[in-house]
């Protein structure tokens, strides 16, 4: 009962409303309300949202769970962690744990793979809290509000100034990036630890066209290199 209660309760509020509003009014009129009120939720932009990030909270808890128990991220008694709250998030949901003994943090963070594709998600983030892990926050992401905003390229900038492609043979002279932003794709040599790489954005200059090869060798020598060329951007 506790694990289903959002249900329980939805399925109390609707047998009750149905009840008061056929003692106040005849059923028809009780049935033209009801159509009344479920087309303004369907209708309404916020209402919609909201209700189905509620929807989505609860299947994600029961999603979760599930996927929990089919791991076995159990303990020797084979009880599962506490499902204590799940909310919406500008990313997706969180749900909030409470670990069982015998059930550690690290067995939750082993699950991340498994619980974002359970999910139906594109990611999966576990934190424990700090001053008690036991209680455990599980993030899942489904969407990247800054995705579109993290990578740029002389190519993005270049035709969204000028709005077509660059001539064929053009020279094109990178701008000095301004900023230093983290690259999931790249590595460093020998290790995990992603690499910084300089990407343009909205505060950089638009990179420079050069029309002969021989204007160009001057200009680079004033104008810093990134490295490669642009299939390494494209």
């Amino acid at each position: 009962m506790i694990r289903i209660r959002a249900e329980i309760m939805a399925v109390l509020a609707v047998v009750a409303g149905w009840l008061l509003l056929t003692t106040w009014m005849p059923w028809a009129a009780a049935l033209a309300l009801v159509a009344v009120v479920i087309a303004v939720l369907a209708a309404v932009p916020d209402l919609r949202r909201f209700v189905t990030r509620r929807a989505m909270a609860t299947m994600t808890r029961h999603r979760l769970r599930q996927v929990l128990v089919e791991r076995r991220c159990l303990n020797f008694s084979r009880a599962a962690p506490l499902f204590l709250w799940s909310h919406p998030t500008e990313v997706g949901e969180t749900v909030w744990l409470l670990l069982r003994a015998g059930i550690s943090p690290s067995d939750i963070e082993g699950e991340v793979e498994w619980i974002a594709s359970g999910c139906f998600a594109r990611d999966a983030r576990v934190t424990p809290t700090r001053r008690m892990t036991a209680l455990v926050k599980v993030d899942v992401i489904r969407r990247d509000p800054l995705a579109r905003e993290l990578i740029a390229s002389e190519l993005d900038d270049w035709t969204a100034t000028t709005g077509e492609a660059p001539p064929r043979g053009t020279v094109i002279v990178p701008a000095t990036p301004a900023n230093q932003h983290w690259s999931g794709t790249g590595h460093r040599a020998g290790t995990s630890v992603p690499a910084p790489r300089t990407t343009l954005d909205e505060r950089d200059d638009v990179p420079l066209v050069v029309d002969h090869a021989e204007r160009a060798k001057d200009d680079r020598t004033s104008v810093p290199d990134r490295g490669g060329d642009w299939s390494d951007y494209v």
